[in-house]
């Protein structure tokens, strides 16, 4: 039985990996030898459903970290997918709170049944330092073991004044060999990710042997990480009534406010008269789209120290 191609689309929450995972679906001539394998930190899968409507395949893993809880369950999901769909490629989206290294060394216990391709860490430049700082080990430890950086928000955060050539130096001191991709998303096509390494010049790569720790240590999500007390929890909330769009963007930016804890990531859907809408919350963006009705409207709220009481008063 031949190999199957892992592909990791990784990075930290809210950094767009779903979108991004998008765009490879899009832009693919064929998909239908490919399966998504999802882990979502929480109990509801938001972005599952949004994919789920592009029409693929996806196996999803709810309700913890690949790395930490449900690691078993994410090493049987492997297997199962290959026996049942016995796919040419395997696209794994982590939790935005895994530690790559370990999702990595994961993979890499079946060598004679998956080959592991690109690890791509996508990283939102608005956050980049705010994030690094944050989090530290735990945020380095994506950067460190990807062999592949794509950056979001980019012209946006160009614009508003991003020092790239400082993050890019940060990120070379990181990683000195991984390739990095200074564009916007829509300069360039997924097939110029995927090509041979004789044809990566023209994207301004470098060739990376990829390394990976098996040190054992624990994601980011957990309270052991001995680099920090920081501790992410996640919240799901049931949504009953409806929610117009000037009070959900209320409520949204009163989430920089601190009042219902750190909140680092939002998203979700609420009804409204007339069909849905499908928010996404990242400290400092906000997108809110019109969505048709759904006939199930969930609230996904990941942080520290969150305040469960106060954030299910405000969106009842």
């Amino acid at each position: 039985m031949k190999k199957t191609e892992i592909e990791i689309i990784s990075g930290f929450l809210g950094c767009g990996k779903t979108t991004f995972i998008k765009k490879i679906i899009n832009e693919s001539e064929d998909f239908s030898n490919t399966v998504i394998l999802e882990n979502e930190f929480g109990e509801v899968s938001i972005d599952g459903e949004i994919l789920q409507r592009e029409g693929v395949k996806i196996k999803e893993i709810n309700a913890g970290c690949i790395c930490c809880s449900v690691a078993g369950d994410f090493a049987k999901a492997l297997i199962e997918i290959k026996d049942v769909f016995n796919p040419d490629k395997i696209i794994i989206e982590p939790s935005g709170v895994g530690k790559l290294s370990e999702i990595i060394s994961i993979c890499n216990k079946s060598p004679e049944t998956f080959q592991i391709n690109k690890i791509i860490t996508i990283l939102d430049l608005n956050n980049f330092f705010m994030f690094l700082t944050n989090f530290g080990e735990f945020y380095r430890d994506q950067i460190e073991s990807a062999n592949m950086i794509i950056f979001s928000r980019f012209t946006d955060a160009v614009n508003s004044g991003a020092n790239l050539v400082n993050i890019e130096n940060k990120i070379r001191e990181i990683n000195p060999k991984v390739n990095i991709i200074s564009k916007e998303w829509d300069s360039f096509s997924i097939e110029d990710l995927f090509v041979e390494k004789k044809k990566m010049k023209k994207l301004d790569m470098f060739s990376h042997h990829h390394h990976h720790h098996e040190d054992g240590h624990c994601c980011h999500c957990s309270s052991e990480n001995k680099e920090s007390n920081n501790s992410f929890e996640s919240i799901t909330i049931t949504i009953n009534n409806e929610i117009s769009r000037e009070a959900l963007t209320n409520i949204l930016n009163n989430f920089e406010s601190g009042k219902y804890g750190a909140i680092i990531r939002s998203k979700g859907s609420v009804p409204i008269e007339k069909g849905s809408l499908q928010f996404d919350y990242v400290p400092g963006e906000i997108r809110i789209d019109d969505k048709p009705y759904d006939a199930k409207f969930h609230v996904v709220i990941i942080g520290e120290k969150l305040d469960r009481k106060a954030l299910e008063e405000v969106f009842s």
